[in-house]
C-alpha cells in the first residue's frame, strides 16, 4: 500500500511539473509576441523621431504633417511615402484629393510622377478624394504613392497636394490647404 501511495506521489508530481513547463512555453511564446510588437514600436518611433529628411509644409498650421519613411520600389517603379498627420482641433474629416487635383511629384529633372494612390487608416474613396478620420491628439500614419519612378531617380524635388478638413461631428467650416515636400532622397533598398 506504500508502495503504491508513493508511486501515486511520483506521477501526480511529476504531472505537476509537465503542466508547470506547459504554462512556462505558453508565457515566453506570449512574452515573444510582445516582444515583437514592441520592436515594431521602437523601429517605428526610429523613424518618428529622424524623420527631417525633407522640408515639409503643412497643408495647415494647426496639422503635423511629416514624411517618415521615402522607399523606391525598382521592381513596379513606384516611390511610396510614409507620412503622419496629427491636430489638436476636434476630430477632423480629411479629404486628400485624388482627382484633378491629385498629388504630383517632381525630380531634380524636372520630370514628373504621376499619383497612384493612397493609404490611410479606414480610408475610403469617392469622387476624387481619399477620406479619412483623424481623432484629436492621435498619430496616424498613411502613405503616398507615386508611379513611373525610375531607380535611377535619386531625389524628388517637389511633392505637392492638396487636403480639405472639416470637423468630423458637423459644425465649422470646411477649409483646405496645399501641402509641400521638398528636397526628398529615395531609399531604393
Amino acid at each position: 500500500m506504500k508502495k503504491i501511495l508513493f508511486l501515486g506521489l511520483i506521477i501526480s508530481s511529476l504531472s505537476a511539473k509537465s503542466q508547470t513547463v506547459a504554462e512556462l512555453q505558453e508565457q515566453i511564446t506570449i512574452l515573444e509576441q510582445q516582444n515583437q510588437v514592441l520592436k515594431e514600436k521602437v523601429d517605428f518611433c526610429d523613424l518618428y523621431n529622424n524623420s527631417e529628411v525633407s522640408d515639409t509644409k503643412s497643408f495647415n498650421s494647426n496639422f503635423e504633417f511629416k514624411v517618415i519613411e521615402c522607399k523606391g520600389n525598382a521592381i513596379e517603379q513606384t516611390v511610396e511615402l510614409a507620412v503622419t498627420i496629427k491636430h489638436s482641433l476636434p476630430h477632423q474629416q480629411l479629404d486628400l484629393y485624388t482627382g484633378s487635383k491629385k498629388p504630383i511629384a517632381y525630380s531634380e529633372t524636372g520630370s514628373n510622377y504621376e499619383f497612384k494612390s493612397a493609404s490611410f487608416p479606414e480610408s475610403g474613396t469617392g469622387f476624387g478624394t481619399e477620406s479619412f478620420y483623424v481623432p484629436t491628439n492621435l498619430l496616424i500614419q498613411g502613405k503616398l504613392i507615386f508611379r513611373n519612378v525610375l531607380p535611377q531617380t535619386e531625389k524628388l524635388s517637389l511633392i505637392n497636394g492638396t487636403f480639405q478638413f472639416k470637423n468630423k461631428d458637423g459644425g465649422g467650416n470646411r477649409e483646405k490647404g496645399e501641402f509641400e515636400i521638398r528636397n526628398l532622397n529615395i531609399n531604393w533598398n
